[in-house]
């Protein structure tokens, strides 16, 4: 029964290390969707698109500030801007905004739980 817990446990923790992205991939991410953002919200012809590439610009960049100083913040940049090209913008930026709508979406669940009931 001990060696069974044991392994449940180990197996408990290799899952959770395997899940937590490291902090240096997590801010590369969060740079990329920066420039991916920046790009839209300069290119695109839509209005409406161009709204929500600079709601997720800023998004991004709130994400990022606190988290680098300016040289990794220039090494992510000279790093991640050559992931992005006009073939793989769109897919990028995609990716960006289902994860600005997922931190979104986590915040409201989280606000509404613990704002006042309404009588």
């Amino acid at each position: 029964m001990k060696t069974m817990c044991r392994s449940v446990a180990a197996s408990v923790v290799v899952a959770a290390l395997l899940a937590a992205a490291p902090a240096s991939a997590q801010a590369g991410n969060d740079v990329k969707c920066l420039l991916a953002s920046n790009l839209f919200a300069k290119a695109a012809k839509d209005p409406k698109t161009r709204t929500a590439a600079e709601a997720s610009k800023l998004y991004y960049l709130g994400r990022i500030h606190g988290r680098l100083n300016a040289a990794q913040l220039k090494a992510e940049l000279l790093a991640q801007q050559k992931a992005i090209s006009a073939k793989t913008a769109g897919a990028i930026m995609n990716g960006c905004a289902r994860q600005m709508e997922s931190g979104i979406k986590m915040i409201q669940g989280v606000t509404q739980q613990i704002a006042p009931k309404k009588k």
